[in-house]
C-alpha cells in the first residue's frame, strides 16, 4: 500500500470513529449510507424519500454491523470530498 492509500485509509478510520461516537441509531446509519450510495451511483432519484427508504431497507436487511456502516459512510464522505462533492445529513 502506498502513502496516499494509507493516508486515505487513516482519514476514513478517523471519520468512522467520529461517526460511531455520535451514537446514531442503526436506522439512521442505514438512511445516511443509502443517501450516499444513491448519490455516488448517480441515481437521479437520490433525493426522493421513497427511493432512499428502499435503499435504506436493503442496507438494514443486509444486517451489516454498526461499525461497518460507520466505516462505509466515512468512506463515501472522504472520497466524495476528494471529488469536491458534499453531503448534508
Amino acid at each position: 500500500m502506498n502513502d496516499i492509500e494509507n493516508t486515505i485509509r487513516n482519514q476514513i478510520n478517523f471519520a468512522a470513529y467520529y461517526i460511531s461516537q455520535k451514537n446514531y441509531t442503526y436506522d439512521k446509519l442505514c438512511w445516511m449510507l443509502a443517501k450516499r450510495q444513491l448519490i455516488a451511483h448517480r441515481d437521479p432519484r437520490y433525493n426522493q424519500e421513497n427511493r432512499i427508504k428502499e435503499k435504506a431497507a436493503e442496507i438494514y436487511f443486509s444486517s451489516a454491523p454498526y461499525d461497518v456502516l460507520c466505516w462505509l459512510i466515512a468512506e463515501h464522505d472522504i472520497l466524495m470530498n476528494m471529488k469536491g462533492k458534499s453531503i448534508a445529513d
